[in-house]
């Protein structure tokens, strides 16, 4: 058996082990699976391979319409993801739109780490999240270390599910009275926890009005913690 064969046999292995278990379990499980997906959520993250969405929500196949990219980013100029978004919302009708940053995002820190001159398709992908970055400018001026990566990995979270909500898709569906709920969470990869940060969301009024709250609340929240190390170190 060649090495190359290696990897791969244990993926074929590990699925038919899998699916003779869920078959035990319910025998009509794939037969139904067959049949169609109608999903819940549409969930718009990384393609880190620590965060498996189904994994994270305790859900089945075929609760979840995936769209996976580095830095779990929306473009409203890449067709892949507005394609997603489109099929998803309109045509399959899901009723909640996710969009999901981690912790210690590899992406974000690049963002803030890796010269912009510096060549590659990655480097000009995460342009987007350098924009997040410099309108958090200021505050992250404050913040050192795991607390910037973290301020940032949560505001580009906000952004991406803010540009959800100015999506064609997402405008078709809500002018036309269809339910959409928009929603920013922040998966913790020392937890294995969800956090909220944003949402639910199902107008462009209130995404309006939930960027500036959240944008207030997070600058507000860094003057706080800054200001208990202040009194800490005061009186050490």
């Amino acid at each position: 058996m060649s090495a190359g064969n290696d990897g791969i046999n244990k993926v074929i292995d590990n699925n038919s082990a899998w699916a003779e278990k869920v078959k035990s379990e319910n025998p009509e499980f794939f037969t139904e699976l067959a049949k169609g997906q109608t999903p819940e959520f549409l969930w718009i993250g990384c393609a880190d391979s620590r965060v498996v969405p189904n994994f994270a929500t305790g859900t089945k196949p075929g609760d979840v319409f995936c769209h996976r990219n580095v830095g779990n980013l929306v473009h409203h100029t890449d067709p892949n993801c507005m394609s997603a978004l489109e099929y998803s919302v309109l045509h399959l009708k899901v009723k909640h739109v996710i969009v999901c940053g981690h912790s210690s995002c590899g992406a974000v820190n690049a963002a803030l780490t890796l010269p912009q001159k510096s060549s590659g398709i990655v480097n000009a992908w995460i342009n987007n999240i350098r924009e997040v970055r410099n309108t958090f400018a200021a505050e992250l001026k404050k913040l050192e270390g795991p607390a910037k990566l973290q301020f940032l990995v949560e505001a580009n979270a906000i952004r991406q599910a803010f540009n959800v909500c100015t999506a064609p898709a997402i405008q078709s569906a809500w002018a036309s009275g269809q339910e959409v709920y928009v929603h920013a969470l922040i998966f913790d990869l020392a937890t294995g926890k969800l956090k909220r940060l944003a949402g639910p969301i199902s107008s462009l009024k209130q995404a309006a009005e939930a960027e500036a709250s959240q944008t207030s609340s997070m600058v507000a929240k860094i003057s706080k913690d800054l200001g208990d190390v202040l009194s800490f170190e005061a009186t050490m």
